[in-house]
């Protein structure tokens, strides 16, 4: 009985690390540059696109409220901009997550797990790796988080990238349709997401306890 709970409490305590890394860009710089660097560029589509491009795929390693800079991009240079940018931005960010996840968080992953339980993780991952990242895409933090946490259990980044092309795809889009109407309709369509997502996790997790 002790091996499975000591399992637990380690693998919490790697998620809880992970979880810190992403965040502690957002505790330590802020995000109050990001919009003032967008801004400086609304008047130039091709510009301000290549901007939020670079901005989200730096979104692992830097403060970039990813949801606004799409409805930014959206707005000012148009949906279909928004759409295809922040396609673009948001898998850039998971090559970037995922090289982190590889390169510096793997390298840590052994401290935490035998090599049977990372492989019996890798497995696990492997498994239900379409829908776990897909659920995620759309939390913050967690989008980056569970990027970094497939990448270092040894899934391929190949793999990583082609599952996750389509929910950053409908992620991009529900945050360009949004962008042109109201504050609150854009408020309303994120809690869609969210609840999607969590939803979606929930339904599945509950077959598999049956």
């Amino acid at each position: 009985m002790k091996q499975p709970a000591s399992t637990t409490v380690k693998a919490t305590c790697f998620i809880c690390v992970v979880i810190a890394v992403v965040c502690l860009p957002f505790a330590i710089f802020g995000e109050d540059f990001v919009l003032p660097l967008l801004k400086s560029r609304e008047q130039q589509a091709g510009a301000l696109t290549l901007i939020a491009i670079a901005l989200l795929a730096a979104d692992s390693v830097a403060p970039v409220p990813s949801t606004l800079v799409i409805m930014f991009l959206a707005a000012k240079a148009g949906r279909l901009a928004g759409i295809v940018g922040g396609t673009a931005g948001l898998s850039a960010g998971v090559l970037a997550s995922a090289w982190i996840g590889r390169a510096a968080v793997g390298r840590i992953a052994p401290k935490f797990f035998p090599d049977a339980e990372l492989a019996r993780l890798r497995d696990n991952l492997q498994k239900r790796l379409a829908l776990t990242l897909a659920c995620w895409r759309s939390v913050p933090v967690m989008a980056e988080t569970t990027v970094i946490l497939a990448a270092a259990a040894g899934v391929p980044v190949r793999r990583i990238f082609a599952v996750t092309l389509v929910p950053n795809f409908l992620v991009a889009a529900i945050y360009s349709v949004a962008a042109d109407d109201s504050f609150a309709t854009a408020c309303i369509a994120f809690a869609a997401a969210l609840a999607a997502s969590w939803g979606l996790w929930w339904l599945v997790a509950q077959r598999g306890k049956n």
